[in-house]
C-alpha cells in the first residue's frame, strides 16, 4: 500500500505554462515540488467541449435538435438550430490542473482535467 509521500508525488497540482494542442499535451509548474516544470504530459482524452460559434473565432457547424411537447394531448414539435464549434477540451496557459505522474519517477504522466 503506498503511504502519503509515494501518493504526494503521483498525484499533483499545477499551474499549466505551455501547450501543444496538436500533440494534445501540455507543461506544467509544480509549486509545491520548487516550481519545477514538467516534460510535456499528455493531456486525456475527454468528451468533445462545445463552443457557440461566435465565441470561437471559427466558422461553426449547425447543429440541429428536434424537441417534442404535449400540450394538452397534442404532440408539437420544434425545431431548435444553432451554430457551434465543436473541439477537444485543452487547457490554458495559468490554468490550474491535476495531474497524475508514473511512479517510475521519470517525470512522465497525465493532465486528467482542470481544476
Amino acid at each position: 500500500m503506498a503511504d502519503a509521500t509515494e501518493l504526494k508525488n503521483m498525484v499533483r497540482l499545477g499551474t499549466v505554462m505551455s501547450v501543444d494542442k496538436d500533440k494534445m499535451t501540455a507543461r506544467v509548474k509544480f509549486k509545491d515540488k520548487g516550481g519545477i516544470t514538467s516534460s510535456p504530459l499528455q493531456i486525456l482524452k475527454h468528451p468533445v467541449y462545445v463552443v457557440p460559434a461566435m465565441e470561437s473565432g471559427s466558422e461553426g457547424q449547425t447543429a440541429e435538435k428536434e424537441l417534442e411537447y404535449d400540450v394538452q394531448g397534442v404532440t408539437k414539435k420544434i425545431k431548435h438550430y444553432h451554430e457551434a464549434y465543436i473541439t477537444p477540451w485543452v487547457p490554458s496557459v495559468n490554468d490550474m490542473v491535476l495531474c497524475i505522474m508514473m511512479a517510475d519517477g521519470d517525470g512522465d504522466g497525465f493532465i486528467v482535467g482542470e481544476v
